[in-house]
């Protein structure tokens, strides 16, 4: 049952409709799945484990995306999507869309503030 939220982003170009393809599904279950394994890895460095992770969450926000036949070629608008997708209250999709701004800074300007993300606990 399309969600009146998400054609909205139809009608505005931020997402397009598509219908859902099972394989792809699994697909970015299983990415997100073994990325959210290897982001465990203590002995990866710091970069190598906030880049797993994040795009580990990205792989399993686009498959909640994809099942409802919707597709974004635009990585923030997956996250944002979070609250219709699985209903995800809106301190928990934010939490998503500021790691997308900390990978943009690492991957762009090459910043990651290494001493903050060290001392937060892994969830």
């Amino acid at each position: 049952m399309p969600d009146g939220a998400l054609e909205n982003l139809v009608q505005v170009g931020q997402l397009k409709a598509e219908p859902p393809s099972r394989t792809e599904f699994e697909g970015l279950l299983r990415s997100g799945r073994n990325r959210l394994q290897d982001a465990e890895n203590t002995t990866l460095n710091v970069e190598g484990r906030f880049d797993l992770a994040y795009n580990a969450a990205h792989s399993l926000a686009l498959a909640a995306l994809r099942w409802q036949g919707y597709r974004s070629e635009n990585r923030y608008v997956v996250f944002q999507c979070l609250t219709h997708t699985l209903d995800l209250p809106n301190e928990q999709w934010r939490v998503l869309d500021q790691a997308h701004r900390k990978r943009n800074l690492a991957e762009y300007a090459g910043e990651l503030d290494e001493e903050t993300d060290a001392r937060r606990p892994a969830c």
